[in-house]
């Protein structure tokens, strides 16, 4: 175990110092801390995969809570409780933390602690190579699905021919009229679903009222700020796609929104037909997905068994790798 950082936590000088000596002869590298202050502080700044600390630290009882912070801020570190004293209440509460074991500090017990703390290293170390196992089973269980999602586009393409074209309703927030105008030739013969706002406020009791997949709004709007009204209907119901648009002009520029974050951005925009074209990508983007969750829903129906079993082992693996 040598090499392995281990954080003792002890107010006593004469026996921090000699559990210091101890260790470091035995390859661990030690920090030693006189107050929980001071454990915390490097708690937050490194990682130990063990950590002694004695139960008076901070005065009568407190190192339960250093161990506490220990367990809440760094949960694979394997906690040891020392105490110089036979403390029933005090090896409960330790015990109740988690903690590995509950050592009287005595000369005689310093092979005892030794055992501890390598007992601690190991189980840090066999959490961090099935840590390792289980990211590999998690990236494998993805692809597995993707590779079946694959087929299954093969097997289901009836689905796609079957399926209506899809209409997707876009709303667009200009106070500019002028402007607004200038774009319904552009969108008329496409066939979307079209609504049209001239304020930030009425486009949120638009979205509240109506369904919405793409909103197409400039930033200047007459009450608020185009990017506000994106991320406020965003947050609500994040599979929103957004487009936030500039003045056309040298300096204009076209921002995609997803949950509020821009994705890309085009630049210059300098012509309305650069607007239409960018919804038309969303657009198509949108009739992708419809096709993907028709798959997926085909699938499922026939393979409800096997959904379940993969939904509940990534399900735990997730939990596992982060933990």
């Amino acid at each position: 175990m040598a090499g392995e950082e281990i954080l003792i936590v002890d107010a006593n000088e004469r026996d921090r110092e000699g559990l210091r000596r101890f260790f470091d002869e035995r390859g661990y590298v030690c920090t030693a801390a006189q107050t929980g202050a001071e454990a915390r502080d490097f708690v937050n700044q490194k990682f130990f995969p063990a950590a002694l600390v004695d139960l008076d630290v901070d005065g009568q009882g407190g190192g339960l809570e250093v161990l506490r912070f220990i367990r809440d801020h760094s949960r694979q570190t394997g906690l040891v409780l020392l105490t110089s004293r036979r403390s029933f209440e005090g090896a409960i509460g330790a015990l109740r933390l988690g903690v590995l074991d509950v050592i009287i500090k005595a000369p005689d017990q310093i092979e005892t602690m030794r055992q501890a703390v390598e007992l601690a290293v190991s189980k840090y170390k066999a959490r961090d190579q099935s840590g390792d196992l289980y990211r590999e089973l998690r990236g494998v269980l993805n692809d597995a699905f993707k590779v079946m999602l694959a087929m299954a586009r093969r097997v289901y393409a009836d689905l796609s021919m079957a399926a209506p074209p899809l209409r997707p309703n876009v709303m667009f927030v200009d106070g500019d009229g002028e402007f607004l105008n200038s774009l319904a030739p552009l969108v008329q013969p496409l066939g979307w679903q079209i609504a049209a706002e001239m304020t930030g406020g009425s486009a949120l009791d638009h979205a509240s009222r109506e369904r919405v997949d793409i909103l197409v709004a400039r930033n200047e709007l007459p009450d608020l700020r185009g990017s506000m009204v994106i991320k406020t209907i965003q947050a609500d119901k994040g599979e929103v796609l957004g487009l936030l648009y500039t003045a056309p002009g040298p300096r204009g520029q076209i921002d995609r929104l997803e949950r509020g974050q821009v994705e890309d951005t085009i630049r210059p925009f300098t012509r309305p037909e650069q607007l239409i074209d960018a919804i038309k990508k969303l657009s198509g983007e949108l009739a992708t997905k419809a096709q993907e969750r028709r798959v997926i829903q085909a699938f499922r129906d026939e393979h409800t068994d096997f959904f379940r079993r993969y939904a509940n082992a990534k399900k735990q693996i997730d939990a596992l790798v982060d933990d």
